[in-house]
């Protein structure tokens, strides 16, 4: 029962949407909260004015970033 309990809570995978002009803003609060996950960032294949940037939300450090973003960049967070 307890390994199930285990398999509950998966990490789970988001994108921020970015506009390329913000990426140094990005940058600078990924850092103010210590790193806290890794990044992956691709270009838009629809508008290349964008940019996805991709990470796994694994720990509260990681919320609380995803919570800053949303509030100072007023960017969209997509579950993937």
């Amino acid at each position: 029962m307890q390994n199930q309990n285990l398999n509950l809570f998966k990490p789970r995978r988001v994108a921020a949407k970015v506009h390329y002009s913000a990426i140094n803003q990005f940058m600078f609060l990924w850092i103010k909260h210590s790193r806290p996950c890794d990044l992956k960032v691709q270009r838009s294949k629809q508008n290349p004015e964008y940019l996805g940037i991709c990470f796994d939300v694994e720990n509260n450090d990681t919320i609380d970033m995803m919570c800053d973003l949303r509030t100072s960049l007023k960017i969209e967070i997509i579950d993937l």
